[in-house]
């Protein structure tokens, strides 16, 4: 469900209120395209192709409303459909499955604010274009790019949720400190046999936390996405994110640069500094400042400064110059590397059985450690005797 697409009249990225109001008609005066005139619906199947692989076939989606209360929930965007029903897109492309690729998180949510943040990135963008910042070819040339590096580094999604689940377990081991145990340790009054267990197993599987970085987590939270991925996509591939390590660390710095002024242009109070906590108006900043790379080489110093003349240019009033939404090529970044990780655990494990299975035979192990040292110390005193 691509939120922007390309319009081969106007030669650029287009969201939905700007292609219509390119064509002269008011996404306002109408939100659910209930008026929309069926010259217009054909117009824009020829017209509008799809950014990631130029499919075409185009259907206008209004935004999703509240039943019986009128209220906005989600944003316009476009669907590509073939005229015999059939999927037009590459099967390479973001959109190839337009259920996974974006899922309904990442339409724009209007019964929040976060409407004004995702309007202060258009206008940036189109901000960007009328000044020559960068251009429509940018923005294209970003897209193919994308789609060119999932083409050269997929990898297999044949990543189960139970070994998802595995790896949650795998981490609740992860940060325990405790001794080495001994058998005198079963004296302690309240011996924490469950954690010595789980400090034991982390002990003897050390290697599978070789490379992990401290921020990187399993928990019910983090794997979500992954879940959502696993359940939607199937057998499918996914870009392997080692790739693109370097390059979105940059997106993310560029992005936390820029996020104090995208709220002072939607004039609300910043709430946080990192694009991936703004919802979908985090996704089209993440995309903006991807753009802003890719056309400076990826140099974080030359995007930053191009970041900086931007936000200080006029505002576009018509806001019909172009839009990067539905563009952030790192848009499920987080769940590629969830992902990756647990391939890389699946293959160094020694033990595949579920851990609470694992962890409750530790326990028995050092129990049966801490009696035979107690039956030890009893014959000992015997002998004193």
């Amino acid at each position: 469900m691509p939120i922007t697409a390309f319009s081969r009249e106007a030669a650029g990225e287009v969201d939905l209120f700007q292609w219509l109001a390119l064509n002269g008609y008011s996404l306002g005066d109408d939100p659910n395209l209930e008026r929309l005139p069926s010259e217009l619906r054909a117009k824009a199947a020829i017209d509008i192709q799809c950014s990631g692989c130029q499919a075409s076939g185009a259907k206008l989606v209004a935004m999703g409303r509240v039943r019986g209360k009128g209220r906005n929930v989600s944003q316009g965007h476009f669907r590509f459909v073939s005229d015999d029903g059939s999927n037009p897109h590459d099967p390479l492309c973001d959109f190839y499955d337009e259920k996974v690729s974006r899922d309904t998180e990442y339409l724009v949510n209007f019964a929040s604010d976060r409407s004004a943040m995702t309007a202060a990135v258009r206008d940036l963008v189109c901000r960007g274009i009328r000044h020559r910042i960068f251009g429509q070819a940018d923005i294209r040339q970003m897209r193919l790019w994308f789609l060119e590096e999932k083409a050269a580094h997929a990898v297999p999604l044949d990543v189960s949720a139970e070994l998802l689940t595995w790896c949650i377990d795998m981490d609740t081991a992860r940060w325990i400190e405790a001794l080495p145990f001994r058998p005198e340790h079963g004296q302690l009054p309240s011996f924490d046999w469950a954690r010595a267990a789980r400090s034991e197993w982390h002990r003897r599987n050390a290697d599978l936390f070789d490379g992990q970085s401290r921020w990187f987590h399993f928990n019910a939270h983090s794997v979500k996405r992954a879940l959502r991925l696993i359940e939607l996509q199937g057998e499918a591939t996914v870009l392997d994110p080692t790739t693109l390590r370097l390059k979105y660390d940059a997106v993310i710095q560029l992005s936390v640069f820029a996020a104090a002024s995208v709220y002072r242009i939607a004039g609300k109070r910043p709430a946080s500094p990192h694009a991936s906590d703004m919802g979908a108006a985090g996704k089209s900043l993440l995309a903006l400042s991807a753009l802003l790379l890719f056309k400076h080489d990826w140099d974080l110093g030359r995007a930053g400064a191009a970041y900086a003349i931007l936000a200080g240019l006029p505002s576009a009033l018509d806001g019909t110059e172009g839009n990067v939404m539905g563009l952030n090529p790192f848009h499920d970044f987080q769940a590629w590397q969830i992902l990756h990780q647990a391939r890389h655990i699946a293959s160094q494990r020694r033990d595949a059985r579920p851990l609470p299975e694992q962890f409750a035979e530790i326990v028995a192990e050092l129990q049966a450690s801490h009696a035979g040292w107690v039956v030890a110390q009893g014959a000992q005193l015997k002998e004193l005797k």
